[in-house]
């Protein structure tokens, strides 16, 4: 996988700067993000079929409806994780609120035990989403998201590109997080900037590991 190559394509179109701004100021936007979401699965859907070229900001509406459809497939990865946190995590709070030393000990303990297997549980889920998503935009069909033998093959047979994939994601993330945090205002716009550029570069690589 060239990484380089990559990182480099979003500024192969000649209106790259027009198309990447326009797409993060609406990522800002509560439930409007979800068109640029849907332009990132667009550009996926072209590396997928071998069209290396950045989509065209039109047909809002069909953005919209892939954005809001891959958020419903992650919220539905996401239901187990979510059902434990509730159930133990829940039974632990109740037996802190007991008062009584042993029950608060073994709630805190019970607590920390289901956030472990929590963070645990997520990390792992979180690293099949992307697959899967790229399987549902692949086929067009929201079934094809929770294909799983199929999911896990392309994972498989692409593991060594997909976690370093994975690790960039996250590593970038921590950078324009930190970087919005340590100058206010100048330091957030350019890390909005940065994370829907990552997100295009995102969508090239898992488009080329999807294809390989």
């Amino acid at each position: 996988m060239d990484f380089e190559r990559a990182f480099k394509f979003p500024t192969d179109d000649p209106d790259w700067i027009k198309k990447v701004v326009i797409g993060a100021i609406l990522s800002i936007i509560p439930i409007v993000n979800f068109i640029s979401f849907g332009y990132a699965l667009e550009l996926l859907k072209n590396i997928i079929d071998s069209k290396e070229e950045l989509p065209e900001w039109s047909e809002f509406g069909g953005k919209f409806v892939k954005g809001l459809v891959a958020v419903i497939i992650y919220i539905i990865y996401m239901i187990i994780p979510a059902i434990i946190m509730f159930v133990f995590g829940g039974t632990s709070i109740m037996a802190m609120a007991n008062g009584h030393d042993a029950a608060i000990a073994g709630g805190i303990v019970g607590f920390g035990i289901t956030m472990l297997l929590v963070i645990l549980l997520a990390f792992v889920i979180g690293f099949i989403i992307p697959m899967a998503i790229a399987n549902y935009i692949a086929y067009d069909e929201f079934g094809a998201a929770f294909r799983f033998s199929q999911i896990f093959d392309k994972i498989k047979d692409n593991f060594s590109d997909y976690i370093i994939m994975y690790l960039i994601i996250i590593v970038v993330g921590a950078v324009s997080g930190f970087l919005a945090g340590l100058i206010p205002f100048i330091g957030m716009l350019i890390a909005v900037f940065i994370n829907f550029y990552i997100s295009l570069v995102y969508a090239f690589i898992l488009g080329k590991i999807y294809i390989k």
